[in-house]
């Protein structure tokens, strides 16, 4: 199978393959990331694809894979410095949405790895320190009830309210009616968002940094 851009070395095309998904979903979001073509892109025929990803589907999953990596690679950025866990989880959510305002096409992929939470798992959705977006907001919660701050009874509460307050203000600032509003004002907007998540979740004891 001879390339056409180069893209296919060493027998390595289901590498080539998720990175033009990777590269089209940077382009123009989910919808353009099809088989026709990622195989277009990496120099090969569509029937030398479905030796390595089955269907349309096992593409989008695989892209997602990469796009979940890199938005636990964001959160780890501010995770670094977070003093406790209320600075903890207030780094998980603006990661998540300083990610999805930086890579809107990536971050409408990540959507399909969370449909049934099977992708969060998987090691190729972590970040350096092996963990994914999803485990990091456990992570944060961990770290407020080691501290006192939150009941263990109330983490899968706290969890489901900071994912869907976050992910809710993420896809209207990225993909939503919020979009056309300046860079500053939706990061200023995604601060006082999860400001407010963090509050809420630690009853108000201080939200640590960046809230």
């Amino acid at each position: 199978m001879a390339t056409a851009r180069g893209s296919y070395h060493h027998g390595d095309l289901g590498t080539a393959l998720v990175d033009a998904g990777v590269e089209l979903a940077r382009e123009a979001g989910a919808s353009a990331v099809v088989l026709r073509e990622v195989t277009r892109r990496a120099g090969v025929t569509p029937r030398a694809a479905y030796r390595h990803v089955a269907d349309r589907d096992a593409l989008l999953r695989a892209v997602a894979r990469v796009a979940l990596a890199a938005m636990a690679r964001t959160i780890e950025q501010g995770l670094a410095g977070a003093a406790d866990g209320a600075a903890a989880l207030a780094a998980v959510g603006e990661g998540y949405v300083r990610f999805a305002l930086d890579e809107p096409g990536l971050f409408e992929v990540a959507l399909f790895a969370m449909e049934d939470m099977v992708e969060v798992e998987d090691p190729a959705s972590t970040g350096e320190t092996g963990r994914s977006p999803y485990h990091q907001l456990q992570d944060a919660l961990a770290r407020l009830v080691a501290e006192g701050r939150l009941d263990p009874a109330a983490v899968a509460g706290a969890a489901l309210t900071c994912w869907s307050g976050v992910h809710g203000y993420a896809t209207l600032a990225a993909l939503g009616p919020l979009r056309s509003l300046p860079r500053a004002e939706r990061d200023a907007a995604g601060a006082g968002v999860v400001g407010a998540l963090v509050a809420a979740v630690t009853g108000g004891s201080g939200a640590g940094r960046g809230a």
